[in-house]
């Protein structure tokens, strides 16, 4: 799945800003952008970024965006009581095909949040892929970006997403690659041809993986990884060969702690990796409750409308019923793909999520 698309595209209408008599609000690809007045009309092509993009230092002063001072990312902002989502540019010449991606073009990134470092965790550990089998998380897009995935045929679950940090653990088959560390490929070569052992304990966050070969003194590392892998009896507890996606919150995690004065893990999708393929909802349910696991809250199941996904991405977390709700994750009651996004699953950000001040953001 694509991580950033920045693509040609239509205006589909255009109102006036009711608190400025210099602004108007443009619709494109069912985001509302704020732009001066006169700019653009109804039709033109146009060049859409979406939120969490970094547009390069020369475009900043080429469009006279001085405004951007944090680094040329582009954020959700509330101008005059009218939320704006995004930014657009006239489209570059030679690139008037609606739907074309000009990311590249116009060297523009996507923000990366940064691997959360945690003042109750320990040191931070390599990026290497110790196991080629531990998958990393779908990328899950904005389902504005997406709005003709689902149609009112799909029978869908919407998933509270959760704020808080990205986990992964799983008993999977022994494997390793060059980029693993010396000590862990001699490990788990002893382990596995003379131990005879097939299976490892692997976990971590969505870019890092750990293991108990990483430290044999003392399995668990002291990261908020490791110590929820022993809270919950992880390395015991886990089914051979699927991998465990989750969100840790609570306090000291990030900006919203649900009221958890200890750190919870919540389980949003399980892999099967000999299988090479993702759990029903259903199939996790199941799977958590015989394990005695959280997973993420379910708000709504049924056919899927839009109307529904915009009522769930707003309100408040089913957790405590007080903390604002990030969103939703829209996802088939039976796995399924889609031809141009890959694994049919998408995001529903709440805005007033992405309005809150001091917020923080990891994955």
């Amino acid at each position: 799945m694509s991580s950033l698309i920045v693509e040609v595209c239509k205006i589909d209408g255009i109102e006036k800003h009711g608190n400025a008599d210099t602004l108007e609000v443009i619709q494109v690809k069912g985001w509302n952008v704020i732009s001066k007045m006169g700019q653009y009309k109804v039709g033109d092509l146009v060049v859409f970024i979406p939120p969490d993009s970094i547009i390069p230092q020369e475009m900043i002063e080429k469009y006279e965006l001085t405004y951007m001072k944090n680094g040329g990312r582009i954020q959700t902002v509330k101008l005059r009581g009218v939320i704006s989502q995004g930014l657009i540019l006239p489209c570059p010449k030679g690139y008037e095909k609606v739907g074309t991606d000009v990311s590249k073009v116009l060297g523009i990134t996507k923000w990366q949040p940064p691997e959360p470092k945690f003042s109750f965790g320990g040191n931070q550990v390599s990026k290497k892929k110790i196991n080629p089998l531990f998958d990393r998380y779908t990328e899950i897009e904005n389902i504005k970006n997406f709005s003709n995935v689902f149609s009112e045929n799909d029978n869908v679950v919407m998933l509270e997403k959760i704020h808080g940090t990205n986990a992964r653990f799983g008993n999977i088959p022994i494997g390793t690659n060059e980029m693993g560390s010396f000590l862990y490929r001699i490990v788990s070569w002893f382990k596995k041809n003379i131990l005879k052992h097939e299976f490892e304990f692997v976990y971590g966050s969505h870019n890092v993986q750990k293991s108990g070969s990483d430290n044999p003194q003392h399995f668990y590392g002291e990261d908020v990884w490791g110590k929820i892998a022993k809270k919950y009896d992880l390395a015991n507890r886990l089914p051979n060969n699927l991998i465990f996606y989750g969100e840790i919150a609570g306090e000291g995690i990030q900006d919203l702690t649900y009221s958890l004065k200890q750190h919870e893990l919540f389980i949003f999708d399980v892999k099967d990796v000999k299988k090479g393929r993702y759990l029903n909802w259903h199939e996790v349910e199941i799977l958590c409750g015989n394990l005695k696991l959280n997973h993420v809250p379910v708000l709504y199941e049924g056919k899927y409308s839009e109307e529904i996904r915009k009522e769930y991405t707003v309100g408040k977390s089913v957790i405590d019923g007080k903390t604002i709700r990030e969103g939703v994750v829209v996802k088939p009651l039976i796995e399924e793909n889609d031809r141009k996004i890959g694994r049919k699953i998408l995001k529903s950000v709440s805005e007033e999520y992405l309005l809150r001040k001091n917020g923080t953001e990891f994955k």
